[in-house]
């Protein structure tokens, strides 16, 4: 199966196409994705929606990032900003290298220096990641977290979806919005068929989803976001 294919299985069940272009442009941004970029109406969408495509400068991809952020957000503060073990705002670009080293993870800057992007993880007791990109401010604070598993039985992903929702909704407050019912049965019943549950707060956005690829299984993805508050005028 392509690369183009298996990103229509994952975003078909999302619906509306406004909601399709951000989620393709989103994709087209991770390391499994950015190859889509090449694409000529892709990259037209991404210029379009103020992506840099080219060479980035960090400064500029935060700005971005940032003000694309802004029209996602809630009104309540999260209580927490979780992401993998990592405190969105507070994790330093250090902490996250000595995690890297720790879990012998193969890690290299991506585009932008300020994006680190890792293949294959494997975490003691927890399902494997595929793909990691972690993206760090000016600061060197991480503030955004995107990954995805593409390995394990499928009520083993289910479960860690289900689990993962449970540790959100205590730490950083109920989900705001939620897709499908998180079952084997639900996710297997139809081909594309898709879950999300997310969190849009104030501070914090985070977005959990199970797609189903067909005949290559379940997969599921995880995003997380921190929007640091605005300096005083």
């Amino acid at each position: 199966m392509t690369l183009k294919r298996a990103l229509v299985k994952a975003t078909v069940g999302l619906g509306a196409a406004a909601a399709l272009a951000t989620a393709v442009i989103g994709v087209a941004h991770t390391p499994w994705g950015r190859p889509l970029l090449q694409l000529p109406l892709l990259r037209a969408m991404a210029t379009q929606a103020g992506c840099p495509v080219g060479g980035i400068e960090p400064a500029s991809f935060e700005k971005i990032r940032k003000t694309k952020l802004r029209g996602d957000v809630g009104t309540a503060e999260a209580g927490a900003h979780p992401a993998l073990g990592f405190v969105l705002g507070q994790t330093s670009h250090s902490d996250v290298e000595r995690w890297v080293s720790e879990q012998h993870a193969s890690c290299k800057p991506g585009l932008v220096k300020s994006v680190l992007e890792c293949e294959k993880v494997a975490l003691p007791g927890a399902l494997p990641i595929a793909s990691l990109r972690l993206q760090f401010d000016a600061s060197q604070r991480l503030v955004s977290v995107d990954l995805f598993r593409s390995e394990g039985k499928p009520q083993a992903i289910v479960d860690h979806f289900n689990a993962l929702g449970s540790e959100l909704d205590q730490k950083v407050g109920p989900a705001t919005s939620t897709v499908g019912t998180p079952t084997v049965e639900f996710v297997k019943s139809a081909p594309l068929q898709t879950v999300t549950r997310s969190y849009q707060y104030r501070d914090y956005v985070a977005t959990t989803m199970l797609m189903n690829f067909g005949k290559l299984g379940l997969r599921m993805r995880e995003q997380y976001q921190w929007l640091p508050p605005e300096p005083p005028a």
